[in-house]
């Protein structure tokens, strides 16, 4: 990581700086051959600034257990977990063998080689699909962002403000937060924005997947049929993202916008994040023990400690992090 001067970042509003780039996209901000997209907002200072966030030693970790989803969601099929003896070599022992994982079963990032934008037929940063591939040469790989995300967090819990307000949505539908829900509820918390920062946002989905009954979640994983919540796909939205030097956005719902979205709209979030801004976006992340403790405590921000896999040229990764307070 290195430093960067956040005052010559443009403006969403002066998007694109490169000529022939898409509407509204950051290719070229950080350099014609950048693979990190908004991870360059993280620094050294910013990781030792978040240091400071961490007074009482209380550790959540964010991840859902693998298989949480039962079956899992979007038609995906289950990891299956085998423990390996080592009886054959005499020894009193075990190995872990998980075959049939799939880095998106339960909370994950989405790497940057995960989306390209539909109409432009590339990646962020004009990345083509044939330069995504297995192995260190893979452009965008994941494991470029294996000792990158480490800083600020901060929690907006934007379902506990709109419950509080009376106005509380049904997590399992298609129901949207607004950008004004997502501005009120900081502005309810007492949470001020800094460059950098890695924001959680807490839709309520998580909780309320939990709760539902087997039947349920059997009738909610085929992909045609589960209905999430989620936030504005809006070009406010992500401009919003943007000007406040975001480094990466996690929710903990299903897909970060409304599921289902529409795979032909080149206004759909992945889009307008993952492929034209290079903005890092993550989902079914845990989140309602944080927000417990960010409620009784009224501190809603801390150090936050993700370590995706280091696999090279991996598309996406669980985010094996930790928010520490």
């Amino acid at each position: 990581m290195a430093k960067i001067d956040f005052a010559k970042v443009p403006q969403f509003s002066q998007l694109p700086v490169k000529k022939g780039a898409p509407e509204d996209s950051s290719w070229g901000v950080f350099g014609d051959d950048d693979e990190l997209g908004c991870l360059n907002f993280l620094s050294p200072e910013g990781v030792v600034e978040a240091a400071r966030l961490v007074q009482k030693g209380r550790v959540f970790r964010l991840d859902t257990p693998i298989n949480y989803a039962k079956p899992p969601l979007f038609n995906r099929a289950p990891a299956r977990h085998n423990i390996v003896t080592f009886e054959q070599y005499g020894l009193l022992g075990h190995d872990d063998s998980l075959d049939n994982y799939n880095t998106q079963e339960g909370s994950q990032w989405d790497g940057l080689a995960h989306i390209g934008h539909v109409r432009h037929h590339a990646f962020y940063n004009g990345v083509k699909a044939s330069e995504i591939k297995d192995g260190p040469g893979g452009k965008l790989g994941i494991h470029k962002w294996a000792d990158k995300f480490v800083g600020r967090g901060a929690l907006l819990d934007v379902c506990k403000y709109r419950t509080g307000q009376g106005r509380p949505l049904n997590p399992l539908s298609n129901e949207k937060y607004s950008l004004d829900d997502l501005k009120q509820a900081l502005a309810a918390q007492g949470t001020k924005l800094k460059p950098g920062t890695i924001l959680l946002i807490r839709t309520g989905w998580m909780q309320a997947y939990l709760k539902a009954s087997d039947a349920e979640k059997r009738a909610m994983a085929p992909l045609e049929a589960l209905k999430s919540c989620g936030i504005d796909d809006s070009r406010e939205m992500v401009a919003w993202f943007w000007d406040n030097r975001f480094a990466a956005v996690g929710t903990d719902c299903p897909a970060v916008e409304p599921w289902p979205w529409d795979f032909k709209d080149e206004g759909a979030l992945h889009y307008r994040t993952l492929s034209l801004l290079g903005l890092p976006i993550g989902e079914q992340f845990v989140l309602d023990d944080l927000a417990a403790d960010c409620a009784a405590d009224g501190r809603y921000e801390f150090m936050m400690v993700s370590a995706p896999l280091n696999l090279e040229g991996g598309i996406a990764s669980p985010p094996n992090a930790v928010a520490i307070k």
